[in-house]
Order: structure tokens, then C-alpha cells, then sequence
């Protein structure tokens, strides 16, 4: 019999610091792909690290003398170090290589960057499989420090990213693993071990602390020199968060920069360029407090509500380098509230080129505000004449998924009716996007569907639309201004004269039509046939499906040409199909193709039901993570609350949650009990949540944490016991456990993918039901292995079953069974 070594407190410090790290490093990975790709790219960070963890264990599986109980801490400190190194490696080699590459080698360039990143990762399940399986049973107390890592991880990332950069951050989350790697090995007499170890953890911190030092500095040092294909050159100014990178250059004296000029102006001054993830850009203008000099402000369509009713409170959503509030300057308004989410560019603006940009946060009448523009104004008191939103995208992914974009939750019906209650008696909202009028109508019609939309829900009949809408145009750039108030004809034709001065065109407007489509929108006649039969999906975007820039139907992928489909950002829909296929091809190999072998000699009544339940723990964990992850995120209203707050509670309590379930086979009662508290759970969260954010939508930040605390953790105290709780039931074939291991992890990388999928095609709260779904699965999978295992003890055959079989397979012993739940982990850790 082998020998187990005894767990003791290093193992639980050295799982604990390697899941922090190894979640810490997938976010970093994130931000990198959001800012040097595009944003879609970076949602593939959650597949290579799921994909990563379960090869680390197969590898374990498949190689049992080598990974040995005895040679525990010699192969966690090696493959620790090998973490660090790998992670480092792919990382600074993803930063020096030029990022420019021909059309016929794309593929390739992905493949060689999915097998780097893909590394590290499968070093990281390597040492979590070691620990959780190799290790003598002592309760969920080492799976629980597990998923706390995970969960400091994901929390400590964002105060990480505030006070160093990404590439320091990177050199010491690899210092912290190989450290992990030295306490474990540290007395065993594994001196090779011990040596590397110590030689990567002391290297890789001297390496954080000088990198460090010379950002600090401003001295030269590894960055991102290539970015979108574009070379990054004169940076005056950087800076990293889980939002976005932030970035200054000068432009230098030239011509005003502008969105929509109707007249290019002959003047020129100074200006400075930020950009955000090098993709969103905006201008920081020189201003001296001498407002006259801002004249060609006036001919930018943007500024078009200006011209049509003058404001004296205006709300400036997404302050950026300050452009809008210097339009309100210009037109006179009397107070102006600037509102910003992103700190680094509300540091850009008010404290790094505060002399450049003219101090605007001290002018008189102007506030400027670091918060989410709905939260801000559904729990302020101040109301405006004018709410303007132009042209906000950042093109970034956040750290809490590549799809979520920050801006997602400006642009749905939700979203109006909040801005609608904060305007006075004749306010107007405007807001821009982009536009062409044979290329690209999809998000003017868009506009115009949550307009018609919000405004029918503000109590405007279907018949008077026409006078609460006006659209005009400028090059590429459309303005939709609405007005809960409708405009009277004496103020429409006085509008109508001061725009067709300053030669915008009306594209919609009391008196003036465009086409057929937003007619019928107009007309309050839109319903779901109406959008369901126009060739692209622009239907109004609810909080429920915030994808307000994806138009394009997953379906028009298999019957249209991929250049007609792939414009603008519907290129993440076909990266997030290329996903979906990438996913289904890993499921038939870690999965299909197993189970096909194991079922010519092993019984399907024995294979089938462990095998559908680790798949349908894998499905809907993640289908209620992310369906939660995503409501919650709009609720919140910071996306950077995606991991502070949803993705460290549903880690945290799911870790709680499964040091309930113990060594030895629960009575039926206590199984079907934990079942039933599972899907009760589950169902009022389901229930509660749309519910309670509505209600609580206009409370203070501090309450709406607490009740989304309160919303996650009774389900996911429950989540977290399924996977100890199915090791228990099926612990009697333990010779196939690895093997449902791979199956949960494997389905946990499908379902990350499927169900931002299924969110954008039929909304979050179907996302959601499907998991719950799934979980019913399980419960009648459980009934079925109980019932099993009940005539396998009466018939005294509990060991055999027909699988002897499958005895080259490596065994693992029955003390160590409940532990072995890096697919658990692989469900939540690495969902963000």
C-alpha cells in the first residue's frame, strides 16, 4: 500500500497562494489580449485556462508512478516553478513580438499564442490535482482553501493593478507561486526541488521590485510595444486597471479633432490624444478658460441638443478628456456634472494634465464625479435640462469577462427610463453613435427602438412618438435626441431652423421620416415578428440583454457570407462561435471519445449517470455564474464588481459550502435534502433577482452589494456541494474519477462560452433557467446513483460493477476521493 504523506498547514498555504495566483494571472491575461488584440479575444482567456487546469490533471491520471503520494512536494514545487516561468515566458514574449501579421498566417499566430498561454495553466492543474487527489482525505477544509485563493485572487487584482503595473504584477504572481513551490518542498530532502524554487521565487521578485522601480521612475521597461498592429510610440502617460488601459500621446498643434464636423474648421490648437485598450479614443484640449476659442464646437453634430433647446443643467455621461463639458462651457450652461467611471481617466483629467486641460474641475458651476453614470443619477437628487451621451465605447474588455463591456449597460431601455426620470419639465436626452448610411444603420436603428420603447414606458402614446424624436446626421456619426415632453410645432420649427443653419441633416424629426423601419418603429407598431423579419437584429436592448453593438443573429453565420456578418463589433459574435466549435471539439475528446472506449467494457447503466451528472455540475455552474455575473454587473453598476463582489461571493460560499459534505456516503434524506435546498435556492434567486434590482436600483452602493451578497450566496453555499457530494455517491469507482474530473472541467469551458452565447440570442434570465436546468439534471442523476449503489452493498459487489476492466487505469484510494475537485474550481475560478 503506498505511503501518504501527511497534510499539514503548508499544503493548505501553498493551494491557497497557487489559486490566487493562478485566477490573478488569467485576469492579467484578460486585460493583456483586450488591449494588444481586441476585446473579443480576451474572453478566450477563460477557455485557455480552463482548458489548462484539466490538462494539468490528466496528467497527473495518466502518469500515476511519476506523481506518486511520496512525490507530492518534489512535483508541486517543480511544476509551481515551472507556473512562474511559463506564465512569465508567454507573457513578455506576447509584449516583444511584433504584433503585425499577414492575413494567411492569423491562424497560426492564434494556435502558437493559445498553446503559450494554454501552459501555464496545465502547470497550475498539475499542482492543484497533486494536492487535492495525492493527499490523504482531511475534510473540504483543503478544497475550501482552494476556492478562497481563487477568491482573494479575483479581489486582490484590483487594488494589485492600482499600485503597480501589469508586467510587475505578472513577475510577482510568478514569485508567489514558485514561493508556494518552496514551502511545500522546503524539509523533504528534494534539494533540486528546493533549489528551483528558490531560485525562481528570489529572481522573479527581484525582477517585480526593480520593474516596479522603473515604472515608478518612468524609466524604460517592459510594456506593450505593439498594440492592434499599431507600433506605441510617444507615450506621455499610462495606466492599468480592470477596466481598461488608459493612454496619453501628444497630437501637437493641428486642426480641432472632431466626430461630425458640418464645417472643417481653419483654426488649429493644441491637443493631446487618449486613447483606451489603443482601440477609443478622445482628445484632451489646451484651455486657457477662454471659451471663445471653443467655436467649432458648434459645428459638431454631437453638440446638436445645444441648437435645439439651450440647457443650463447639463450631465455630461463619460467625461473622458473633457471635450463635452467644454461644449457645455461654450453654450453657456450653468451647471455642468461631468460623470466618469474610469479612475484612470478621471486621474487623466483632474490631476496628471489638469494644467494642460485648463483645471475644468475647478471651473465654476462644474462637478466632476469618479462613478457609474445610472447609479450616480438614480440615487442623486439633481435633475438636468440636458443628459448627453456621445459616442461612449471603450472597446475593453473588462477583467470580469471579454463580452461584458462597460458601456453595455448605457445603451438599453432600463438605462433611458433611469436618464428620463432625472431630466426637468422639457429635458432632453442625446445620445450619438455611429453611422453609414449603406454600411452601417444597425445601431441608429437600435436608438430609435429603445427610444420608442422608453418613452411608450414613460406614458407617451404610440401616436405621438414622432414629436419626442428627433435623429440628425453629420458624415459617420448620427445624434438621437428624445424628449419625454413632446416638442409643439412652434418649437420644432424654431429647432428645425437653427439645425438646418448649421447644415445638419434630419434624419427623423415631427415632420420628417427616414425609411420604412423606423417608421414602423415610430409608429408603435414594432413588435417582436416586426424585428424578427429585418436582416439585422436590432431590436431595443433591455437590461436583460444589454448587447446593445451586436446585431448580427448567431444563426446568420451558417447561411450568410462571414465579411457581410463580421462589421464593426459582430466580429465578436463569430469569435465567440469559433469559441463554441473550439469547445465542442475538446468535448469530444476528453469526453466522447472516452466514454466510447470505457462503454465496450464497462456497463452503460454504471458509466452513464456519473458521468451526465459531473457534465451537468460543469453546465450550470458556469450558466449561473455567468447569467448572475452579468445582471448583477448593471446592477452594481462598476463592472469591476463583477469580481469584487459577485465572483468572490459565489467562490467564497461555494467553498463554505462544500465543507459540509464529509468522507462517507450521506443518508437519503440528507441527500435529497441538499438537492431540494439547491433548486429551492436557486429558484428564488432566480425570481428575487430581476425583483430587487429593480427596486433597489435607485439605493445607496453599499445596500445593493449587500442585497446581491444576499442573492448569491444561499445558491452558491448549495452549488458548492454537488461536486464533493457526487465524489461520495460514485467514491466506489475511483478508478474512474479522473475521468469525471475531465468531463466537468471540460463542460465548465463549454458552458463559459455557450452561455454568453445563449445570453446575446435570447437574453440573461433564459441563460440562468437553463443552468437551473441542469441542476435538475443532477438531482435525478443523484437518485439514480443512490439507488445503485444501495443494490451494489446489498448484493456485497460494491468494488466491482464489471469495471475491473479498466484496471490499467490508475486507483486512487477511497480516503482521498472527496477532494479531488479541480473541476469545482475550474467552474467557478476561472469563470470570470
Amino acid at each position: 500500500m503506498q505511503a501518504f504523506p501527511r497534510i499539514t498547514g503548508r499544503h493548505y498555504l501553498a493551494i491557497f497562494v497557487l489559486a490566487s495566483a493562478t485566477l490573478s494571472y488569467q485576469i492579467l491575461i484578460t486585460r493583456f489580449f483586450s488591449v494588444m488584440l481586441y476585446y473579443h479575444f480576451a474572453f478566450a482567456a477563460i477557455s485557455l485556462a480552463m482548458l489548462g487546469m484539466t490538462r494539468g490533471a490528466m496528467e497527473v491520471y495518466n502518469k500515476p508512478e511519476r506523481y506518486a503520494p511520496e512525490r507530492v512536494a518534489a512535483e508541486f514545487a517543480r511544476h509551481a516553478s515551472w507556473f512562474a516561468i511559463t506564465g512569465v515566458g508567454a507573457m513578455i514574449a506576447f509584449l516583444c513580438v511584433p504584433l503585425v501579421i499577414p492575413s494567411e498566417y492569423v491562424l497560426v499566430a492564434l494556435a502558437i499564442t493559445t498553446i503559450a498561454f494554454v501552459s501555464p495553466f496545465t502547470e497550475s492543474g498539475v499542482c492543484i490535482t497533486l494536492l487535492l487527489t495525492r493527499l490523504p482525505y482531511g475534510g473540504g477544509w483543503l478544497y475550501a482553501a482552494d476556492l478562497a485563493g481563487a477568491a482573494i485572487g479575483c479581489l486582490g487584482v484590483i487594488f494589485v493593478l492600482l499600485v503597480v503595473d501589469p508586467v510587475s504584477a505578472t513577475f510577482g504572481i510568478g514569485a508567489l507561486a514558485a514561493g508556494a513551490g518552496f514551502a511545500v518542498v522546503r524539509g523533504s530532502g528534494e534539494v533540486r526541488s528546493l533549489r528551483l524554487s528558490a531560485t525562481v521565487a528570489l529572481t522573479l521578485l527581484a525582477a517585480t521590485v526593480l520593474h516596479t522601480g522603473l515604472d515608478v521612475s518612468g524609466k524604460g521597461h517592459l510594456g506593450v510595444f505593439w498594440a492592434k498592429g499599431s507600433e506605441q510610440l510617444g507615450t506621455l502617460f499610462e495606466r492599468w486597471n480592470t477596466y481598461s488601459r488608459v493612454r496619453v500621446t501628444a497630437y501637437g498643434v493641428s486642426a480641432p479633432f472632431g466626430w461630425g464636423f458640418s464645417h472643417i474648421p481653419k483654426m488649429k490648437i493644441d491637443q493631446d490624444h487618449l486613447d483606451i485598450d489603443a482601440d477609443a479614443a478622445t482628445v484632451i484640449t489646451r484651455n486657457d478658460g477662454d471659451v471663445s476659442k471653443l467655436s467649432y464646437l458648434r459645428d459638431d453634430v454631437i453638440n446638436s441638443a445645444y441648437l435645439v433647446q439651450p440647457p443650463e443643467d447639463v450631465a455630461v455621461v463619460g467625461v473622458g478628456g473633457g471635450r463635452d463639458v467644454l461644449s457645455a462651457l461654450y453654450f453657456g450652461a450653468k451647471h455642468i456634472h461631468g460623470i466618469e467611471i474610469n479612475p484612470a481617466i478621471f486621474e487623466v483629467l483632474t490631476d496628471k494634465f489638469a494644467d494642460f486641460s485648463g483645471h475644468l474641475d475647478r471651473r465654476p458651476g462644474v462637478s466632476l464625479v469618479n462613478a457609474e453614470a445610472r447609479s450616480y443619477i438614480n440615487h442623486s437628487s439633481d435633475r438636468y435640462d440636458l443628459v448627453q451621451i456621445s459616442l461612449i465605447d471603450t472597446w475593453a474588455a473588462t477583467a470580469a469577462g471579454g463580452l461584458t463591456l462597460t458601456e453595455n449597460r448605457l445603451y438599453t431601455i432600463e438605462a433611458w427610463n433611469d436618464f428620463y426620470r432625472a431630466l426637468k419639465p422639457g429635458g432632453m436626452l442625446s445620445v450619438s453613435r455611429w453611422y453609414e448610411p449603406d454600411a452601417h444603420r444597425g445601431e441608429f436603428y437600435r436608438l430609435v427602438a429603445i427610444a420608442a420603447e422608453a418613452l411608450q414606458r414613460q406614458g407617451v402614446a404610440a401616436a405621438d412618438l414622432v414629436n419626442h424624436v428627433i435623429a440628425l446626421n453629420v458624415g459617420g456619426i448620427v445624434t438621437v435626441i428624445t424628449r419625454p415632453d413632446g416638442f409643439t410645432p412652434a418649437q420644432w420649427q424654431s429647432a428645425r431652423a437653427r439645425l438646418q443653419a448649421q447644415d445638419f441633416k434630419i434624419l427623423l424629426g415631427p415632420d420628417v421620416s427616414f425609411d420604412s423601419v423606423t417608421s414602423t418603429m415610430m409608429s408603435g407598431k414594432a413588435d417582436a415578428a416586426f424585428f424578427a423579419s429585418l436582416p439585422q437584429n436590432v431590436s431595443p436592448s433591455t437590461d436583460d440583454n444589454p448587447f446593445f453593438f451586436y446585431t448580427s443573429r448567431f444563426t446568420d453565420f451558417f447561411g450568410k457570407p462571414l465579411s457581410t456578418l463580421s462589421y464593426n463589433n459582430n466580429a465578436a459574435i463569430s469569435m465567440t462561435l469559433a469559441l463554441i466549435v473550439t469547445a465542442l471539439l475538446a468535448c469530444l475528446y476528453y469526453i466522447v471519445v472516452p466514454f466510447i472506449r470505457l462503454a465496450r467494457r464497462t456497463p452503460l447503466s454504471v458509466l452513464t449517470p456519473p458521468v451526465t451528472y459531473f457534465c451537468a455540475i460543469g453546465m450550470g455552474f458556469m450558466l449561473i455564474e455567468i447569467s448572475q455575473m452579468q445582471r448583477l454587473m448593471v446592477f452594481l453598476g462598476h463592472p469591476v464588481y463583477g469580481l469584487s463582489v459577485v465572483l468572490f461571493t459565489i467562490l467564497l460560499f461555494s467553498g463554505i459550502g462544500s465543507t459540509t459534505v464529509g468522507a462517507h456516503l450521506p443518508r437519503p434524506g440528507a441527500v435529497i435534502a441538499r438537492v431540494v435546498a439547491l433548486l429551492t435556492t436557486l429558484a428564488v434567486a432566480g425570481f428575487l433577482t430581476p425583483l430587487l434590482t429593480t427596486w433597489a436600483r435607485s439605493e445607496a452602493t453599499e445596500m445593493r452589494i449587500l442585497l446581491s451578497v444576499l442573492l448569491l450566496a444561499p445558491p452558491a453555499f448549495c452549488m458548492g456541494m454537488m461536486f464533493p457530494l457526487g465524489l461520495s455517491i460514485w467514491r466506489r469507482h475511483s478508478e474512474l474519477l479522473p475521468f469525471f474530473w475531465s468531463a466537468n472541467g471540460i463542460t465548465s469551458m463549454f458552458a463559459s462560452v455557450l452561455g454568453m452565447a445563449l445570453s446575446i440570442e435570447f437574453g440573461i434570465a433564459h441563460t440562468y433557467a437553463l443552468g437551473v436546468g441542469f441542476y435538475s439534471v443532477c438531482g435525478v442523476m443523484v437518485a439514480i446513483g443512490r439507488r445503485a449503489a444501495r443494490v451494489e452493498m446489498s448484493s456485497g459487489s460494491q468494488a466491482h460493477d464489471g469495471i475491473a476492466a479498466v484496471a490499467a487505469a490508475p486507483s486512487i484510494q477511497p480516503a482521498q476521493m472527496e477532494p479531488f475537485a479541480p473541476a469545482a474550481r475550474a467552474n467557478s475560478t476561472h469563470a470570470s
